[in-house]
This record gives C-alpha cells, sequence and structure tokens, in this order.
C-alpha cells in the first residue's frame, strides 16, 4: 500500500467526515466492526482457489487500505467499503465478505447490492479464479 493511496484514503474521509481525525474515523470503524453486529450491507464470495486481494485491487487499480491480515478498506465509486476474509488471510483468501461502510458520497441512485455486486465482479474479473 503505498503513502498516495493511504493519503487518498484520508482525504476522501476527510471530506465526508471534516478534518477531525480522519484516523479516528477509521480507527473507530474497525474498532466497531469488531466489536458490535451492525446492520452495514454485506455480500459474501466464495473462490475456488485463494487469491491476493491487494494484488486484486491494484490490478483493478482500486484504492484501498490495509486494516490488518484479515480487513482491508476500500474506496470503489466513493462507496467506503471493508473487505473482511473469511476464509485465509487478505493475501490468500478463498473467501471473503465486502460490506458497505458509507454509501456513495454522490448520492448515487445504485442500489447497495448492485454496487457490492459489481465491486465483487470487477474483482475477481482481475484474477484467474472463478467464483463458487
Amino acid at each position: 500500500m503505498g503513502v498516495k493511496s493511504i493519503v487518498a484514503v484520508e482525504n476522501y474521509v476527510r471530506r465526508l467526515f471534516g478534518r477531525h481525525g480522519v484516523r479516528v474515523y477509521l480507527y473507530k470503524r474497525v474498532v466497531a466492526a469488531a466489536m458490535t453486529d451492525d446492520e452495514e450491507p454485506v455480500q459474501q464470495c466464495t473462490l475456488d482457489t485463494a487469491v491476493d486481494l491487494p494484488n486484486a485491487l491494484e490490478a483493478a487499480a482500486i484504492e484501498y487500505l490495509d486494516v490488518d491480515e484479515h480487513r482491508t478498506i476500500v474506496i470503489y465509486q466513493s462507496a467506503i467499503l471493508m473487505i473482511t476474509a473469511t476464509d485465509g488471510q487478505a493475501t490468500a483468501a478463498r473467501a471473503f465478505d465486502v460490506a458497505l461502510w458509507e454509501p456513495p458520497a454522490d448520492d448515487s441512485a445504485r442500489g447497495t447490492v448492485d454496487l457490492l455486486t459489481a465491486f465483487i465482479d470487477e474483482l475477481v474479473a482481475t484474477t484467474d479464479v472463478s467464483r463458487r
């Protein structure tokens, strides 16, 4: 993850939530996701072989920020998503969940399911694996 990508995520969150603590927002979201069962829209994806999610994100030119060995924050079409590897780690995931943290900033009429489906389709298309 390059500095440029981290800065892009921070700037985007700053635009959404003001200058007060981009890092605080991201930290609180990660802690909240780990400690509560939010009703955030989530889609699961299971693959026939393991894939390196950060490499796939880079191949798709999608901005992301590694959180830990399982979780990655993503900016996709101005929405903020959280990818969580559910089978393996982010660098070798056979299954993952994608949760919508923040809807697109432009308040797009596109539905959440369509957004998450398009993201997963675009991500998987950069790999040589198939969904199961």
